[in-house]
């Protein structure tokens, strides 16, 4: 805590979450991190971002933050857009849900006999 790494020298702090449940019918906000130097979902108190925030300005508008998420569904899944964004929509745009159920579906195509 003595040094320039120490909690009281950030802005913010960043905190990992275990249980996505606290995530359900709350609103996050895709910004970049300028210490992470990567972009991170961020969770303000009452769902109202801090406008006092020197990051505001590094907010992404949701299309892009969506298309960011479907070209990582899209990467992840090694499928075409149409297929990634299939996924997307029968999961109410959670990726993990997206991914869940195109795991799901591979495995009852091989159950059945489909490569």
């Amino acid at each position: 805590m003595m040094s320039d790494h120490g909690i009281y020298s950030r802005e913010r702090l960043l905190i990992p979450i275990s249980n996505p449940d606290i995530l359900v019918k709350r609103t996050c906000f895709i910004e970049l991190d300028v210490y992470a130097k990567r972009e991170v979902a961020v969770l303000y108190p009452d769902d109202v971002p801090d406008i006092k925030s020197t990051h505001v300005s590094n907010r992404i508008s949701s299309e892009e933050s969506n298309k960011k998420v479907l070209d990582s569904l899209k990467r992840s899944m090694q499928v075409d857009s149409e297929t990634a964004q299939y996924y997307w929509s029968v999961s109410n745009g959670d990726p993990r849900a997206a991914l869940a159920e195109f795991s799901a579906d591979l495995q009852w195509g091989r159950q059945v006999g489909h490569s």
